[in-house]
């Protein structure tokens, strides 16, 4: 039996895959990484001439850097030199805050690179060199920027699981290993990032304030929410009412929102006529323009490819082709972060999603063939459905809930997305020009999101909108994938796919 060199190209990059999955859970030392690999390299070359064995040594092979990838990603917490060697110590540090500030509505979270540090305790007589991050919850104001260089002293902590949710997982996937919730803080200087990265933020932040004076609120921020993904200042009653919907992606940058939000205004522009392959060219350039204008964050940018990743899958056609290039998304992404593949819901989330419009898509659309593509909402229902089939095994075991009105919600408000995002993005700008003629077009861009806010908030006044369901065994999990795939690999062998 002959083994076709896509195949032994996607079994690598499973084993790649596998070796971090693994590395995420139990420790290894390098010596011993190291080692087991030059011994399967040995074996590689002796076994070269058989099949079967070359093919299980290479595999192994790639497990094996799956897991030296994630050993190197974990830094040395005890060596004096990084910033969380001193957590559960009164310090004073000086760095630049590295991100934008996640603003809040009574306080925001400053990301800083430290530089150097000086133990209060007098362990440290002086400002010693250290690298790392910092996650500093500070009041509202005075406000913060992208660049700004401060000195922080205050008592460092690492950071520990709130309740069920594995907070110091959530961070250490950003590279983050100590918190400080109290602390006093002074800027010394500005400007010391990145010069194109603080362009971006700065004309994004202009942006928003332009949206602030030409729209009300809340409609203002959820507007901020669709175009750059920003959640501040979305009163909270809105947020539940998205979460019992269903509705949470169109507001989250993710690549499941980026890549229904993309599928559907395909549709929409192949309903005006536009080509396929066209629009594709479109789609992916506003992708790349939505990505700069977030902030170009690592989760921004996987979320874009992994959007940008659907459409070309698309237009491949194939599906074996289609499994191939998603992996090796997957596998480029975990060579960046390997951090990502257990403990960031996020990206699990995006693949998923992805994944479904891969699979379950084609499956759909050769059932709803007969059906009216008005305006883009079959193509809507088609995308969501292929979505949900594929995250909501994973949302249960995460979130214990199920948004029963889901599908309903997705058909009423997607349809509108497009022409939303396209008046609103133009109000803004306008705005920002000439507010007058930014106010005139805020109008219809008003209107679209009145008719997606009250729809969300009616469909979510429904006792039976949202099911709790509290804990969800990880066998079920397994369970429904399982079942999942069988029937993808059913159709596929009937030729039905």
């Amino acid at each position: 039996m002959t083994v076709r060199r896509s195949d032994v190209f996607l079994l690598c990059l499973l084993g790649f895959v596998a070796g971090v999955g693994i590395a995420s859970f139990f420790v290894f030392s390098f010596v011993f990484v190291y080692s087991c690999i030059l011994i399967l390299l040995v074996l590689l070359a002796l076994l070269w001439r058989h099949p079967p064995a070359r093919i299980a040594a290479l595999c192994g092979v790639f497990a094996l850097f799956g897991i030296a990838r994630m050993t190197i990603a974990q830094p040395d917490l005890n060596n004096a030199g990084h910033i969380a060697h001193y957590n559960g110590q009164s310090v004073i540090i000086e760095g630049v805050v590295i991100q934008e500030p996640d603003v809040r509505l009574d306080h925001q979270k400053l990301t800083i690179g430290a530089h150097s540090l000086k133990a209060q305790n007098f362990a440290l007589s002086q400002h010693s060199p250290v690298r790392g991050r910092l996650l500093i919850k500070a009041d509202l104001y005075p406000q913060y920027r992208y660049g700004d260089l401060v000195r922080v002293a205050c008592a460092i902590e690492q950071p520990e699981p709130i309740e069920d949710f594995a907070y110091d997982k959530y961070l250490a996937r950003y590279d983050i290993y100590s918190v400080c919730w109290r602390g006093e803080i002074e800027k010394l200087a500005s400007g010391r990032g990145n010069r194109v990265m603080a362009g971006i933020l700065l004309v994004k932040t202009r942006f928003m304030d332009a949206i602030s004076r030409i729209i009300s609120e809340p409609h203002a921020a959820f507007l901020a929410g669709l175009l750059v993904g920003a959640r501040r200042g979305i009163p909270d009653y809105l947020l539940e009412a998205f979460n019992r919907t269903g509705t949470t992606h169109i507001i989250a940058i993710s690549g499941s929102n980026i890549t229904i939000i993309a599928a559907v205004i395909i549709g929409f522009l192949q309903f005006l006529g536009i080509a396929r392959r066209r629009a594709f060219w479109y789609i992916s350039a506003g992708i790349v323009i939505f990505v700069l204008m977030t902030g170009a964050t690592a989760s921004v940018v996987r979320a874009g490819i992994m959007g940008i990743f659907v459409l070309f899958a698309q237009q491949l056609g194939r599906a074996s082709r289609a499994t191939n290039a998603l992996v090796f998304t997957a596998f480029m992404m975990l060579l960046v972060n390997p951090k990502i593949l257990v403990f960031d819901a996020g990206f699990q989330l995006s693949f998923l999603a992805t994944a479904g419009l891969v699979y379950i898509n084609p499956i759909l659309q050769k059932y709803t063939k007969r059906l009216p593509g008005l305006f883009g909402v079959k193509e809507a229902l088609v995308t969501t459905l292929s979505a949900m089939v594929t995250t909501t095994p994973l949302i249960l075991y995460q979130f214990g809930r199920l948004s029963v009105v889901a599908p309903l919600a997705n058909i009423l408000i997607l349809p509108a997305i497009p022409l939303t995002m396209a008046v609103g993005f133009a109000a803004g700008v306008c705005g920002m020009l000439w507010p007058l003629a930014g106010q005139v077009m805020a109008w219809p861009a008003w209107l679209f999101l009145e008719y997606m806010i009250r729809t969300a908030e009616l469909l979510s006044s429904w006792r039976f909108a949202s099911l709790e369901l509290g804990g969800f065994h990880w066998v079920l999990l397994l369970a429904m994938y399982g079942v999942i795939g069988w029937g993808v690999v059913l159709l596929r062998r009937n030729k039905l796919l």
